[in-house]
């Protein structure tokens, strides 16, 4: 619609019969149900209309312009029924705007139910024109919901059209898919019988549809197998038998198709009814569909609710090799040979189907196509390798150490003897990895060191650090003479030992003497590299990290008022800079003192992630107790003191910290609590992350923990911000 040519069409103005009917129907005051006062009228808007080249032109007035002589419309609404457009003129701001009727900015949201003026002509012109039988009004309204609807359904037509094409080529179901379905993919079968005394003699199996004979003596709900179909059942008497459904179960089809092939999954149970039984109801839906073209790279698609509008196929993600939506189930058998022959030619997916019976078809070239050798190792009888291979096929791809090889035994880097004993002892992972070690040393672990290792948790990749300079058997002998000083624990002993040569590389000691490497006090030279990693100027530090982070030393000065309260017993103050943090950190010998772990704290207070305070005791202020990391609105990530510790004092000062939390929520901003919101959902990111990882704390006492659940315990949120006067400020 051209605005120009719209604007050429003639003027409507109010006529002296509606400028009488707005003078006369002054507006009144009502009180309604609710106890409101509202002025009421009769009409509220008054229409006009006009039909030229096409087009449908509606004036409408208000009725307060015409009560003042007013003549000229509010706004004019253009509506072209041929091209399915329409458009509105604002008048009083002089803006055109594609809004339907019931958008624009009325004096009263609901005029257009019924209060409206409008003569008998033009409302006859309106509905012949849009050919709605309905008010004026509604009509206009039905002719723009109409076009929205139209236009709605052009866009996602662009989005769905291509899905609807890849659609087309699936093939129909095979004709005997539904007995199919009923005799395979669902595992759950019945014998109905009459109860006798002494005794039901026969039965109606639902597998064998007919009636068989009863061995023994059946009783309601008792397991036991069909005398014919040797298939397992559940006897049910029909006198107490009611409604009742099977489990659900998944079953898969793989047809050819015209790019390749696809694999459909089903959802299937059956229902029992008791006014018919022993027949029965199926019920078979498909749920996803995943296209596979020549190169074996999928589409998949699910049947779901498409933007709240209806059911239909929706493209979505493929299977990856971790999906945890798999769901095993019976594979339709009859299409398998000649895919076998062609479009499966190059995996051994029908070989698996017939060994495994139920499968995820999807699942199982997901991994094969992340992991090839994955059907090497199951033709290879490696039973728990090829699970891990479906469970945790990333950990496995890292132990294949040469893709590239066309043998197994070459990508394992192994030899002819060290598979035959992976063979032999069906070996998962762990001990590929022992095998591994064994071939690169070319001297044999013997199957007693190997379950020492397994009883300690110990795997091969743990020792990599130390297992170039020293054996397996020096290494479990050296951990048992250690283990005595960390509570008897070999892998405790391990876990220090990896930090503390980490520590002396670090600090550029020579790790290749066997003084070093092999030291006798391990714990006590650990500790003491700890000291010495944290020696160094606090001063150079500071300003090295000043001007890596401009903006902390003035975010520490906003803190302080904020975020200060003291009472009788606690305190927490705001550090004045960097350098108060970094000497808090080394007085307390934790990681925020560091120069390398310390700096995603002020990463995180730069972007006002979280900030460092300090918990003191109030008669003590100057000396250190705890150190604090929160989130803008209060809530407490960690709250750690001497070597990342918590003593059993941190419960009383909770408390505090408690009511801390409270006064501080008076103070927050709009600002504080978007800032907080951002960095609740960073830190929920982090810990899935975390959680995802397994990422496991090395040293000190929390050594051996996940360090999610630990930052989980330490969290304290702040309830009372969720209803401070700022939130409802913001909101």
């Amino acid at each position: 619609m051209k605005k120009r040519a719209l604007m050429a069409l003639p003027k409507l103005t109010a006529t002296d019969e509606m400028k009488q009917i707005a003078t006369s129907d002054l507006p009144r005051k009502e009180k309604t149900d609710y106890g409101y006062v509202r002025e009421v009228c009769e009409y509220y808007t008054y229409l006009r209309c006009i039909k030229q080249d096409g087009i449908l032109k509606v004036a409408f007035f208000f009725p307060e312009h015409l009560r003042l002589d007013g003549s000229n419309p509010a706004y004019e609404v253009y509506l072209d029924k041929e091209n399915r457009q329409f458009i509105t003129y604002n008048s009083l701001i002089q803006k055109w705007s594609e809004s339907k009727l019931d958008r624009l900015d009325w004096k009263r949201q609901y005029w257009y139910t019924k209060a409206y003026w409008i003569s008998d002509e033009d409302e006859t012109s309106i509905q012949a024109y849009l050919n709605i039988n309905k008010k004026a009004v509604e009509a206009i309204r039905q002719f723009q919901r109409d076009v929205r609807d139209e236009q709605l359904e052009q866009r996602h037509r662009r989005e769905t059209d291509p899905w609807d094409k890849d659609m087309e080529q699936v093939p129909e179901l095979p004709k005997d898919w539904n007995r199919w379905v009923n005799k395979v993919a669902i595992q759950q079968n019945y014998i109905y019988y009459h109860y006798k005394k002494g005794g039901a003699k026969t039965g109606y199996c639902t597998y064998c549809e007919k009636e068989v004979p009863i061995k023994g003596h059946p009783h309601h709900n008792q397991e036991g197998y069909c005398s014919c179909c040797r298939h397992p059942v559940v006897f049910k008497a029909y006198g107490r038998a009611g409604y009742m459904q099977t489990e659900k179960y998944f079953a898969y089809l793989i047809q050819r198709c015209k790019d390749g092939f696809v694999v459909r999954e089903f959802q299937a149970d059956r229902t029992y009814r008791k006014e018919s039984l022993p027949n029965s109801k199926l019920y078979c839906q498909e749920i996803r569909r995943t296209i596979y073209d020549r190169e074996l790279k999928p589409r998949s698609y699910y049947w779901g609710m498409y933007k709240q509008r209806n059911m239909r196929w929706i493209s979505c993600s493929p299977c990856s090799y971790d999906w945890h939506g798999a769901e095993n189930g019976r594979v339709y058998g009859k299409t398998l040979p000649h895919l076998e022959k062609h479009e499966l030619r190059c995996t051994g997916l029908v070989q698996w189907i017939r060994k495994q019976k139920s499968i995820d078809p999807e699942s199982y070239l997901a991994v094969w196509r992340r992991l090839p050798q994955m059907e090497q190792i199951w033709k290879s009888g490696l039973s728990k390798l090829t699970k891990e291979c479906f469970k945790n096929c990333d950990v496995v791809r890292q132990m294949i150490l040469y893709p590239e090889a066309p043998r197994l035994i070459r990508a394992l880097g192994l030899d002819s003897q060290g598979f035959n004993r992976l063979r032999q002892m069906d070996g998962d992972t762990e001990d590929l990895g022992w095998l591994q070690v064994e071939k690169k040393r070319g001297k044999p672990i013997t199957n007693e060191l190997l379950r020492w290792f397994r009883i300690h948790k110990i795997r091969a990749k743990d020792i990599l650090f130390i297992v170039d300079r020293m054996s397996p058997l020096q290494i479990r002998n050296y951990l048992q003479k250690q283990k005595k000083y960390f509570d008897g624990s070999c892998r405790q002993a391990l876990i220090t030992w990896q930090d503390y040569m980490a520590m002396a590389q670090r600090l550029h000691i020579d790790t290749s003497d066997e003084i070093i490497y092999r030291v006798r006090k391990l714990r006590q030279r650990h500790d003491e590299l700890v000291i010495q990693c944290e020696a160094g100027s606090l001063e150079l530090q500071a300003e090295k990290m000043a001007e890596k982070y401009p903006n902390v030393d003035g975010i520490c000065r906003e803190l302080q008022k904020k975020y200060t309260y003291a009472e009788e017993e606690y305190m927490v103050v705001a550090p004045e800079n960097i350098f108060a943090i970094i000497k808090e950190g080394r007085m307390l010998h934790h990681c925020v003192g560091n120069d390398g772990s310390g700096e995603r704290y002020y990463e995180r207070m730069e972007r006002r992630e979280s900030f460092i305070l300090f918990l003191r005791r109030t008669d003590e202020p100057e000396d250190p107790y705890y150190t604090l990391e929160i989130e803008p609105d209060g809530t407490v990530r960690q709250k750690r003191t001497l070597f990342d510790r918590q003593h059993e004092d941190i419960e009383q000062a909770t408390d505090f910290l408690r009511r801390w939390q409270k006064v501080i929520a008076e103070r927050l901003t709009g600002r504080d609590l978007k800032l907080a919101a951002e960095s609740r959902i960073l830190r929920e990111k982090e810990f899935i992350q975390l959680k995802k990882d397994r990422v496991i704390i090395h040293t000190g006492h929390l050594a051996g923990r996940l360090l999610a659940d630990v930052l989980m315990a330490d969290l304290m949120e702040n309830t009372d911000s969720i209803q401070s006067p700022a939130l409802a400020a913001a909101a």
